[in-house]
């Protein structure tokens, strides 16, 4: 046996315990300039909760620089909003009677009252298109509505020969049609119902100089390219209103349901905030419980709980006053930093405790109490924020987004265990009497049990541990990435299962947008452009990649066909586009002149670009790509040189965020080793050390991994963050257990000797801590979303394995190390 010399290091580290020594005298002899600071700055923080912003669109999860996201951004510029509204109605029997049309009418009239809603697409005003001799009739489908059972077949006929209407407005059955609701593109403004009302109150009868007047003002005040999108809670008061829509107006033989995405935005941003605070309050009972039952004592529930939810508080003040947006990854930081505060709480009043039970006075106990615990508390609270800031590198916004807000709430947490926390003691009057001696409890047994085994057989235990790694490595092969938004929800949820049908009978609830740019204006007469077009269109339709293909598409060249159709007679022969440019600039001029504005919404003024929407099923983000590349690649290829091709829309937002999924995965993870392990190896004053107590660090994690692929659970923008977290989390232990390991190690040279005297110190507070934060996650399994419940799930887990291989692992590797470096020594003697 040989004893440890004092290193530079050590002294380095004996003198920060000492300061954090004087900083318990200072929060005990001045408290109340401490709370009063820090009440300060939460006040004032606190003002600027009004201005808090949820986010949880599908934009959210690419960065506002991501190329996919500008395009996105310039499409809904250049031809309105993209996401859509789908309200689904299904009946028992066939919907082409008088009682479901007059119902379906009605239900299309207050769909179309809601404000902020641009329009209402469904068979009440779907586009009929006929020739009567040499005048062309452009009409809604149901403008005039049968009147007797020979009018109501020749309607269910036309509806099934229309490509129109089959698949986009009715499915095949004819029991079940839709309602496609497009809010404005635009937020609105008072100048908005400025106008309205100018309109309303203008005096026809004084002539049309002054309409000019005001019309000329109105397009001065159009939306320009800078003008603010139309935003989520105008959405959402749309949404709402048409749920209430649905309670009035369905019944069991008239069932109503929505879908698309911003319904799911809708949903998620719900959930969200819901179970957010319910969850963090389920949270802080559960905390507060398992803190008296193993404590015995109000002042260690109380305090901590309470530190710790003013911590979380604060992050969220400080988000608001940073102007940063609430996403669906903020959902997970109440029960972390909840967790967080309550163990660095624990491990204080654990050593502040000892103190009391060797006779110290409350000012006595603080400062042992920060001394022997402060530094610990501060590397732990350093650590885990380099673990989380990780992820600022990541190309998913709302995981980027936690890699600023989690380390934020951590370092808060950590200021107000180590500030707020003393000052409290000092000010709270409760009996300064020691905690229960629980050496021969259940906890101690447990702890003197590890220690035993951990000593007695090292190499045994390590062998076990890294036969156990190797074999997780090998589930960890598995794993299959994934961003699924709607297999969050469960199912029976209305959001889930009306999607599961639209797309079952209908192609899809989703929109996948293509714009064609011919470059020079009145491009979209060319015939051999818009026959290209076609062709496109055609492998569009029969395109199928992983059971991936769009549904029904719509575009310039179904208003083409109609109007040759409806000019030759009606005859569907003529259901084509002509081969003379003079004739197709003929044709779409009488459209423009019949009165419909549906060239507004596909065709820009020049007549140089238009949009093709093609319904898309809302399926695994992770099988788009491959759809979506061979879909560009063929449509290019067939349009040729003839136009630019440009692809947007939810669908391409949706595999961008996979696309980038796994190398945010990896990069995360490597720089939160980057990050902790150098922490580490400060902490210990060693490298070959510091790489070593990297081991029981990344069991937890690679163990956590291989759960993953074994219950059937992707990884997501949820699951990615877990690695991350749970190494950030799983260091605080290692760091406790090194740092008095190597306290006790230096003062009696014996590492068997070191270990036992570790876990009998701090081995109860690490297991207390460890059960409170797997506590917090495991609470999450209670959620709603089927997402947060895996994450609950596999971080809670990987908590109570990293505690294991700290109590385990960590002493055997420190045992073994030991044995090396007395061998070496005595071969270096010799």
């Amino acid at each position: 046996m040989t004893t440890p010399k004092f290193s530079a290091l050590d002294r380095l580290r004996s003198r920060i315990e000492s300061a954090f020594g004087r900083w318990g005298e200072i929060c005990h002899d001045h408290p109340w300039w401490v709370i009063a600071a820090l009440t300060v700055a939460l006040v004032f923080f606190s003002t600027w909760f009004p201005t808090m912003q949820v986010d949880t669109s599908n934009e959210s999860y690419l960065r506002e620089s991501d190329p996919a996201r500008l395009v996105y951004d310039a499409f809904q510029h250049e031809f309105g909003k993209d996401e859509r509204i789908v309200v689904l109605v299904e009946t028992d029997g066939d919907i082409v009677n008088d009682q479901v049309l007059r119902r379906l009418q009605t239900l299309h009239t207050a769909l179309e009252d809601i404000p902020q809603v641009d329009k209402v697409d469904s068979l009440i005003n779907a586009r009929m298109t006929v020739g009567r001799g040499d005048e062309l009739i452009v009409k809604d489908l149901l403008e005039d509505r049968p009147q007797n059972p020979a009018e109501f077949d020749a309607l269910r006929q036309r509806i099934r020969a229309n490509p129109l209407y089959r698949n986009h407005f009715v499915d095949a059955s004819l029991t079940r049609t839709v309602l496609i609701v497009t809010p404005d593109t635009y937020a609105a403004s008072p100048s908005d119902a400025d106008a309205a009302t100018a309109l309303d109150d203008f005096d026809f009868s004084a002539g049309f100089d002054d309409m000019d007047a005001m019309l000329d003002d109105s397009a001065a005040a159009a939306p320009t390219a800078e003008a603010e999108f139309i935003t989520d809670e105008e959405i959402y008061r749309i949404i709402d209103s048409i749920a209430v829509l649905e309670d009035s107006h369905g019944d069991a033989g008239f069932r109503i349901g929505m879908a698309g995405s911003p319904l799911m935005m809708h949903q998620l941003t719900f959930i969200l905030g819901r179970d957010m605070f319910l969850f963090s309050g389920i949270g802080i009972v559960l905390i507060s419980a398992l803190l008296f039952a193993v404590f015995r004592r109000w002042v260690i529930v109380g305090l901590p709980v309470f530190v710790s939810a003013l911590s979380v508080y604060f992050t969220f003040a400080l988000m608001c006053f940073f102007g940063m947006v609430v996403t669906t990854s903020v959902q997970i930081l109440p029960s972390l930093l909840l967790a967080i505060g309550v163990g660095n709480s624990v491990h204080i009043f654990t050593a502040y405790f000892q103190a009391v039970d060797r006779g110290d006075n409350k000012r006595q106990a603080l400062r042992y109490a920060l001394g022997h615990s402060g530094l610990a508390v501060m590397m732990t609270g350093l650590t885990t924020a380099g673990g989380l800031l990780s992820f600022v590198t990541a190309n998913l916004k709302p995981v980027a987004d936690i890699g600023i807000i989690a380390p934020m709430g951590i370092l808060s947490a950590l200021l107000f265990s180590l500030a707020l926390l003393p000052a409290l003691i000092a000010v709270t009057p409760f009996k300064d009497k020691g905690l229960k001696d629980d050496s021969n409890g259940p906890f101690q047994r447990f702890l003197t049990a590890c220690a035993r085994i951990s000593t007695t057989y090292p190499l045994r235990v390590v062998a076990l541990w890294f036969v156990l790694i190797a074999a997780c490595l090998v589930s960890v092969a598995q794993i299959r990435p994934s961003h699924f938004p709607l297999s969050w929800f469960p199912q029976g949820m209305e959001i889930r299962d009306v999607t599961e049908a639209l797309d079952s009978n209908f192609g899809g609830s989703t929109f996948s947008e293509i714009v064609v740019d011919s470059g020079r204006e009145n491009g979209l007469h060319d015939p051999l452009l818009l026959h290209a077009v076609d062709r496109a269109m055609q492998f569009l339709d029969q395109l199928e990649v992983h059971g991936v293909q769009s549904g029904k598409a719509t575009s310039l060249l179904d208003i083409n066909k109609e109007l040759h159709q409806a000019l030759n007679g009606n005859d569907p022969a003529y259901y084509a586009i002509p081969d003379d440019r003079a004739l197709i600039a003929q044709e779409l001029l009488l459209f423009e002149n019949s009165g419909s504005d549906d060239l507004e919404d596909i065709v820009d003024t020049a007549f140089s670009k238009m949009r093709i929407t093609a319904k898309m099923p809302f399926v695994d983000g992770v099988l788009y790509p491959d759809y979506l590349d061979a879909l560009q690649s063929g449509f290019r290829d067939i349009v040729g040189d003839h136009a630019e091709v440009t692809f947007t829309g939810v669908i391409m937002l949706l595999a961008g965020s996979v696309k980038v999924l796994i190398g945010d995965t990896i990069r995360s993870y490597i720089l939160a080793f980057c990050i902790i392990a150098p922490l580490m190896m400060l902490l210990v004053g060693s490298v070959r050390t510091g790489l070593i107590s990297m081991i029981p660090n990344l069991a937890p994690i690679i163990f956590t991994l291989a759960l993953m692929p074994i219950l059937g659970i992707p990884l997501d923008a949820f699951t990615l963050l877990i690695g991350s977290i749970a190494l950030g989390l799983a260091v605080d232990d290692t760091i406790h257990f090194m740092h008095n390991f190597q306290r006790y190690y230096v003062q009696t040279g014996d590492a068997p000797r070191a270990v036992h005297e570790t876990l009998r110190t701090t081995g109860k507070a690490l297991m207390i801590t460890s059960l409170v934060l797997s506590a917090a996650f495991f609470v999450n399994l209670f959620g709603t979303m089927n997402n947060l419940q895996d994450f609950g799930l596999l971080t809670g887990t990987s908590i109570i394995v990293a505690f294991l291989a700290d109590v385990l692992l960590a002493p055997a590797l420190m045992v073994l190390l030991a044995r090396w470096k007395e061998r070496s020594h005595k071969e270096s003697i010799a």
